[in-house]
């Protein structure tokens, strides 16, 4: 690290170690989660459609009215709309604003968690912006997933190498850890979905699943992939699956159950109890 790098630091170690300065970090790190959450609806959508995430700007999915800068304030403007297009006044979804908390509180408790751990205040930055970019995919690939049915590769193929490159510059994580992890990610859902269709003579589990295993595998390491994999069955009883039926005339009545959400959340939950969780995996 060169004198520059050791002023930045000490700079931001003195900033954050104020009440004052822990307090706008926070509200950084809310206001970063809210904006890219208004952006994860984009691609959620459109992702979804095979459609361009950049073009066109915002519209109205049903009237095609542009959607003007001040009703694209996360949150606050769909609850000025009154949940309504101002254009044909036709109900936006209530997964907007969802999708746009969920991330808010996503960026605060990845921040949370970082705050007082014993690093670089620089690197700590630097964790942080890769961690909400770890798990804004997983949100925008569990989203896809429930509105869609498919795990995009449009998405999990650029994101596996760039979460691998990224993991190995932050060390957090041995390389040769970083080096199994998409492998055994891919490998858990591999064998069950071979081994389901053995014995049910139908698809078990997807192999979107497992490319969004892979993609956490390369970022966090082997350990997380299996922990996601044996935790999304109790995630999925305890959460999503009330969601599911609140939905059931479109999802189950369809027969297909999306199973991408649940290895999701079970991967952000390592994402925020890492240090945790790999205490307990001692193997």
């Amino acid at each position: 690290m060169n004198p520059t790098d050791d002023s930045l630091s000490a700079a931001l170690g003195q900033v954050l170690a104020t009440p004052l300065g822990a307090w706008l970090f926070a509200a950084f790190a809310a206001l970063w989660g809210a904006l890219w959450g208004s952006f994860f609806n984009v691609c959620i959508h459109r992702i979804g459609l095979h459609e361009s995430v950049v073009h066109p700007r915002s519209r109205c999915p049903r009237c095609g009215r542009g959607i003007h800068a001040l009703e694209n304030i996360p949150v606050l403007s769909w609850l000025l709309l009154r949940g309504k297009c101002a254009g044909c006044a036709l109900p936006i979804s209530v997964r907007y604003p969802l999708v746009e908390l969920l991330s808010l509180f996503v960026a605060l408790a990845i921040w949370q968690r970082l705050q007082g751990q014993p690093d670089d205040p620089v690197h700590l930055l630097a964790r942080f912006f890769v961690d909400f970019a770890l798990c804004g995919t997983l949100l925008v690939l569990a989203g896809i997933d429930l509105d869609h049915l498919i795990i995009p590769d449009r998405i999990t193929y650029p994101a596996i190498p760039i979460f691998f490159v990224v993991a190995l510059l932050l060390q957090q994580v041995s390389p040769l850890e970083l080096v199994l992890g998409p492998f055994v990610g891919y490998g858990l859902v591999f064998i069950v979905a071979e081994v389901g269709y053995l014995v049910l003579k139908r698809e078990a589990m997807g192999y979107g699943d497992a490319k969004l295993l892979a993609v956490v595998g390369a970022a966090l390491g082997w350990r997380a992939p299996v922990f996601a994999f044996f935790m999304a069955p109790f995630v999925g009883l305890l959460v999503i699956v009330p969601l599911l039926l609140w939905r059931r005339k479109r999802l189950l009545g369809a027969g297909e159950v999306p199973y991408g959400p649940f290895l999701a959340v079970a991967s952000v939950f390592y994402v925020l109890f890492e240090n945790e969780i790999r205490r307990f995996m001692t193997f």
